[in-house]
């Protein structure tokens, strides 16, 4: 899995250039339908190694259209909207995840072809939806009240938009750790949970992943609503706080549930914050020429740090204890704060525009 997520980055980048380049709609309808296609082969076919490639390669798609989705919603909504549109996407993708694992676990045992096929028919069904009535908008034909001074499009290359903003390294290197904090989620957490509950470890953190969704559907459009008129830097930062601080209570889990328990509302709480911040920052900061471009970049430089961070962390569990590993990730975390603070300083002075309206 390691290797298959390293070996996507490349893809996700191609997905970047793409919709940049061309009608991003086309591009998400296209990778749509060719994934789909392989998804209806899979359910034919007997379960094999061959199955598991053409899995493969309809996620290597599904990779090269997430940019195009990512920049199409900030091209239709002004930036003043951008976190509550970006908001009910998360919200709706967890509603659809919410149930995902419950059928899927229902089918896999017996009916494995027809999950496959299920998953065939809601992507499609999706693909037809955003085809009829979702459109395409062209730079040229926004209205300039829509982006603010730092959206408006520009010539040149990808190099050109990053030598303009240095700052954006920094952010990089950020969100790089964070998604090493963010992982231990799947990696450590689980692991954990056997531990500590030998026996009934798998089904302790099924409770956990399911509060994490209950809590991801109730709170984002509470938060949302509540946060709506700060700025999305300092939600990221507070998102962050919270991830943190909701992992660093699995050190005194030990054999006690209900302390993982409340470690999870809050770091689910975190979650939700920084999902509805992040893209929004980052389109609010980019020519819009360049959005599909960015946004893969950035979302490929923390998906390697946390993807190589796993085998880091597995290292380290070999040889300690994991209330020792969920302190180091704690203080992990804390670096991060740290460079949030400084970076927050950095950039008001780099983007004041944002900070006077």
């Amino acid at each position: 899995m390691m290797i298959f997520s390293l070996f996507m980055g490349p893809f996700y980048l191609l997905g970047g250039k793409l919709a940049d380049k061309y009608n991003k709609k086309h591009i998400i309808v296209t990778f749509d339908l060719i994934g789909n296609s392989l998804y209806f082969v899979c359910a034919a076919l007997p379960m094999s190694m061959t199955t598991l490639y053409l899995l493969a390669i309809a996620s290597l798609f599904q990779a090269m259209e997430q940019p195009a989705y990512d920049a199409l919603i900030a091209d239709l909504t002004t930036y003043r909207d951008r976190e509550r549109a970006y908001s009910l996407n998360y919200l709706s993708m967890n509603l659809g995840l919410v149930l995902a694992p419950t059928i899927g676990g229902i089918l896999f045992n017996h009916y494995l072809s027809l999950s496959f096929f299920i998953n065939g028919v809601a992507d499609i069904t999706s693909t037809l939806l955003l085809l009829i009535f979702i459109k395409n908008i062209r730079t040229a034909d926004r209205d300039n009240r829509t982006v603010n001074e730092y959206e408006k499009g520009e010539t040149g290359s990808i190099f050109k938009v990053f030598s303009q903003r240095k700052l954006f390294f920094v952010l990089f290197v950020i969100y790089g750790i964070a998604a090493l904090i963010y992982n231990q989620f799947s990696f450590l957490m689980p692991l954990h949970m056997e531990e500590a509950f030998q026996g009934s470890g798998a089904f302790k953190f099924g409770v956990l992943t399911s509060i994490n969704a209950v809590v991801v559907v109730i709170g984002t459009p509470i938060l949302t609503q509540k946060l709506s008129g700060f700025m999305d830097i300092r939600i990221m930062y507070l998102g962050q706080l919270l991830e943190s601080l909701g992992l660093a209570f699995f050190i005194f889990v030990n054999h006690h549930f209900v302390i993982a328990v409340a470690g999870i509302i809050i770091f689910t709480i975190g979650e939700i914050l920084g999902s509805i911040s992040k893209t929004p920052y980052l389109t609010k900061r980019i020519p819009e020429t360049h959005r599909g471009r960015v946004l893969s970049i950035t979302t490929s430089c923390a998906g390697l740090i946390g993807v190589l961070s796993n085998y880091i962390i597995g290292t380290l569990i070999d040889y300690y204890t994991f209330s020792t590993v969920w302190i180091i990730i704690a203080v992990i975390g804390l670096f991060v704060m740290i460079l949030y603070s400084i970076y927050l300083r950095l950039d008001k002075k780099a983007y004041s525009g944002l900070y006077t309206k």
